[in-house]
């Protein structure tokens, strides 16, 4: 049986038939078991950073022992394939699906759709992404731990990812006003996201606003300035020069650059 574990806000845990509620998965420690080797993707986890995990520097006295129990149990309650390994260390089985991963898998197929040139099924499995992503912080309940810090920053970098390949999925396949609200989004997250001010301007003028193309370039002169103490990037100037240019207002997307490469997370 397939199980899919939702970690994305409290860890929850279905399949076809049913859902689980955090309690009912099991003790905090069996969830926290659970959503650590969820974050961590097919990697199995040494015993000593399992250890760490549950009991935050205070193990009991045999705590490899303890870390078997709560694995029998989970195995008990989802299968005996949910968790794969034994005393050197654990990992999920193929059985059980990740929130966060599979988002990842549907970011990196959008990214190659766009650079396929087929932008509109790109924008349909952007959304998905974007769906699964953007429902709150990835582990709720684990607030302080490093290991969920690492999660939620891959969390973060696949929203903006998919954020970005769908606003320019946007754009090809002319809908600039939902490209500007993609865009809006990214600026309000990242002041600093230069890439998503240029989607913006584009959008702009693509939705004939060329006016509010000039005002966000304007917006990111004056952000940069007094936030990072340098102007805008070449390819920002020369998208503005493009902009200001005398001829019409509307400028295609191939008139206007390349989308913005991102870097894998």
């Amino acid at each position: 049986m397939s199980w899919y574990l939702r970690l994305v806000g409290v860890v929850r845990v279905s399949n076809t038939a049913d859902a689980w509620e955090p309690r009912a998965v099991g003790s905090r420690k069996a969830r926290t078991l659970l959503a650590l080797l969820g974050a961590q993707c097919d990697r199995t986890v040494p015993m000593p950073d399992v250890v760490d995990a549950l009991w935050e520097g205070a193990p009991p006295r045999e705590p490899e022992a303890n870390v078997a129990t709560l694995v029998s149990r989970l195995r008990g309650r989802f299968g005996q394939d949910t968790i794969v390994g034994g005393r050197r260390g654990y990992r999920l089985g193929d059985s059980v699906h990740v929130d966060l991963h599979e988002a990842a898998t549907q970011v990196l197929k959008a990214e190659r759709l766009l650079q396929d040139a087929q932008a509109a099924h790109g924008l349909l499995i952007a959304e998905k992404a974007m769906r699964l992503l953007d429902d709150g912080p990835v582990l709720t309940d684990h607030r302080t731990a490093p290991w969920a810090e690492q999660a939620r920053d891959v969390q973060k970098a696949l929203l903006r990812r998919s954020r970005h390949v769908a606003a320019e999925c946007s754009l090809r396949t002319n809908a600039p006003r939902l490209a500007q609200v993609l865009a809006e989004t990214l600026v309000a997250t990242d002041p600093l996201d230069e890439p998503a001010y240029r989607v913006l301007m584009r959008a702009c003028v693509l939705a004939n606003q060329p006016a509010r193309a000039v005002a966000a370039y304007q917006r990111l002169r004056m952000t940069l300035e007094s936030s990072a103490n340098r102007g805008p990037e070449q390819a920002s100037r020369d998208l503005i020069c493009r902009i200001l240019r005398p001829g019409p207002a509307h400028m295609s997307t191939s008139d206007m650059g390349s989308p913005v490469q991102h870097r894998r997370s």
